[in-house]
């Protein structure tokens, strides 16, 4: 194999369909680059004298001035930038064992290379910074993350070498292995505790799984040591990928995590304590109907939003499931059926503090359990009363405004409810109870938004929000260079609303001129369905077709050989007893009042506007944002002209706006618009 044929294997090893929107680490063995030789005849050697020969026509000498000399205008013709070759070898060293002394990298190099083990900087190696950049750049811009995103992390003093070490820090084997582990410590990828309280887990859970060195990272307790950052890091890459699914005893099961549910009435002074299951797999279509592990009570429940199920319901009574009656520090489970086809799992974590949050945020009445103390926004706190000399010194010397909510009803006995408007500090109590840890590191994540197919590519009129976390008032987040405003203290962010469509973001986090995190996204506004020739279909039983064009079938939004009725703006917002729908459009006088009148065939409707007997609701129902803009034209109908007027500008105090921003933006221009008519 030549140069050229080993780094477009190696590189289509890494970076592939499967790992769209996931991280990518370029964890690379002798092994893995056997097996990769193996289909062509080539082996390990061949490897080597591949790399040391470079590409066809290479008129630089040396191995990193050859490496550098592949960047030079490779995106005009080849698929996979042509250094990931080089990049391979250089993880290749870092992790190759023998007699070397433990912080010793160019000696591990050379020796792979077949020269003297020699200390000292290999030739030009300290620009090789320059191609691990360039690998971001095209994993998360080029392709903004089609193929997976990859991050140049660097670990240690000496950025050139701490590169490549940041690779190895998991082998492929412990990488397959946190799956089972992430189950057994009852953790959760859509909220988790913070970096030291995952360590711990891990150290508990995977000592037969885990290399020692890896558990001795782990066990470190130094916040600033950056090979534990960056493995933990890596590790939250994985658990925030991970959709439950695990193998229990040659079985495959999905885990999830119980979450507590809190309505609180401060006048009766009682909490009433509900439970959801959490997960990041697809909920069935049925109800799911879960046992306790005695058999001696059965529960249902379906999925709501933002991967919650409704709460937990008694089979018996059809009575909500209590969440005071279990005993929050031994925890709870409850599993489906044996008999089912899909084995379901959910777990109460036992723990003798508790931390909630308000629910508005994941569109959930009341407080709701999260698994990390959150920073600078208000929280609450379920404790039992062995902790609660410590939790009040804490609370009254590290937080804003924290006080003991007099609660006489619903909560288990011994434990008590606290609220806080913030904490400024976790040194009092992380080492105690480290669920009450902040997190150490900075992470920059995407939440939210409809993606369009795979990668960091959404729909413009749903775009994702943007979450700071672990950051600082020094921390500042950038789109493309402009500045944005966190809509809190908690590190949540909007996109401008103005942003054109089919425009690459570049979102960074910087402390001064440093940056500390980058991710990229891109927005789409103009979107062409793929040709129904080229896509899957499938028929009324979900079973591919496969060489049968005649048949009725379905891909997405494609059907074929269906004759589907027009679509009706009445399933769109049902009208419920004396309630109406007002579709509007963008030029004055175009209203029609649903059900008194039928939908118009000359134009179409912006908004659709529910009006009941209290406050309504704007929606917007559009096909295009851009070609939504309200267009001021003559009316000759004054009726209509006065009902346009009437319901975007005298009523608008009693209808809501729309949630999204640049959605608010347009509603706003329709009211000023119609102001003026």
């Amino acid at each position: 194999m030549d140069y050229l044929k080993w780094n477009n294997s190696i590189a289509a090893h890494f970076f592939k369909n499967e790992m769209a929107g996931r991280s990518v680490h370029l964890y690379v063995t002798e092994e893995l680059i056997t097996d990769i030789g193996q289909e062509s005849g080539a082996d390990f050697s061949d490897f080597i004298q591949a790399i040391k020969t470079g590409l066809p026509g290479a008129k630089r000498k040396g191995l990193c001035v050859k490496a550098l000399e592949t960047q030079e205008n490779w995106r005009r013709e080849l698929d996979y930038p042509p250094y990931i070759g080089y990049l391979a070898l250089f993880v290749l060293a870092a992790g190759i064992e023998g007699d070397f002394a433990t912080h010793s990298y160019y000696p591990r190099l050379r020796t792979l290379l077949g020269e003297e083990p020699t200390p000292g900087q290999y030739p030009s190696f300290d620009r090789m910074s320059k191609l691990w950049e360039d690998l971001e750049k095209w994993s998360n811009e080029d392709k903004s993350g089609e193929l997976g995103i990859f991050n140049s992390n660097s670990v240690g003093k000496r950025n050139h070498i701490g590169l490549p070490i940041a690779q190895t820090l998991l082998t492929e084997k412990e990488r397959r292995a946190l799956p089972a582990i992430f189950a057994a410590a009852d953790l959760d990828p859509i909220s988790y505790p913070a970096e030291g309280a995952i360590a711990l887990l891990l150290v508990k859970h995977g000592r037969k799984q885990l290399r020692e060195r890896t558990l001795s990272l782990l066990k470190e307790t130094r916040d600033s040591d950056e090979l534990r950052q960056a493995l933990l890091e890596w590790i939250i890459d994985e658990l925030r990928d991970w959709d439950g699914t695990a193998e229990d005893s040659g079985k495959t099961q999905i885990y999830g995590i119980l979450r507590l549910c809190c309505k609180l009435d401060s006048i009766a002074k009682r909490a009433t304590l509900s439970l959801r299951c959490s997960t990041k797999h697809e909920f069935p279509e049925e109800d799911l109907l879960l046992f306790l592990e005695d058999n001696s009570q059965s529960f249902s429940c379906y999925e709501e939003s933002g991967g919650l199920s409704s709460p937990l319901i008694s089979e018996s009574d059809g009575k909500p499931l209590v969440g005071c009656e279990f005993d929050w520090l031994k925890g709870l489970q409850v599993r489906s059926a044996d008999s089912s086809s899909t084995k379901w799992c959910f777990k109460l974590p036992a723990s003798p503090i508790r931390v909630f949050v308000n629910g508005d945020t994941q569109g959930l009445p009341g407080i709701v359990e999260v698994r990390q103390l959150p920073t600078q926004q208000p929280f609450y706190l379920a404790a039992h009363e062995q902790c609660l000399e410590l939790l009040t010194i804490w609370g009254e010397l590290s937080c804003q405004g924290f006080e003991k909510l007099q609660i006489i009803d619903g909560l288990p006995s011994g434990w008590h409810l606290f609220k806080a408007q913030a904490a400024c500090s976790d040194e009092l109590i992380k080492d105690q109870y480290p669920i009450l840890a902040f997190p150490t590191n900075i992470r920059l994540e995407l939440a939210g938004g409809i993606r369009l197919e795979r990668g960091n590519k959404f729909f413009k009129f749903a775009p994702p929000k943007i979450f700071l976390q672990g950051g600082s008032e020094s921390i500042k987040v950038y789109c493309n260079n402009q500045l944005l405003d966190s809509r809190n203290s908690a590190g949540n962010y909007e996109l401008p609303a103005d942003i054109p469509g089919e425009t690459k973001l570049l979102i960074e986090a910087r402390s001064g001129e440093d940056i500390i995190k980058r991710c990229s996204l891109l927005l789409v506004e103009n979107y062409s369905l793929p040709s129904q020739s080229n896509a899957q279909q499938f028929d009324r039983f979900g079973k591919l077709q496969i060489g049968d064009n005649e048949s009725a079938g379905v891909a997405g939004a494609l059907v074929r050989g269906v004759d589907c009725p027009d679509f009706n703006f009445n399933t769109f917002l049902p009208i419920q007893g004396k309630q109406r729908i007002f579709y509007v459009g963008k030029e004055p006088g175009q209203i029609a009042i649903c059900p008194a009148e039928s939908l118009p065939t000359d134009w179409e409707p912006v908004w659709a506007i529910s009006k009941g007997r209290h406050r309504g609701q704007a929606m917007f129902c559009g096909t295009n944002l851009a070609e939504s803009q309200p267009l001021i034209s003559k009316c000759k109908d004054r009726k209509k002209m006065r009902e346009w007027k009437e319901i975007l500008w005298y009523d608008r105090k009693k209808i809501s706006p729309p949630d999204r921003s640049n959605l608010k933006v347009l509603w706003q221009h329709f009211q000023k618009e119609a102001e003026r008519v």
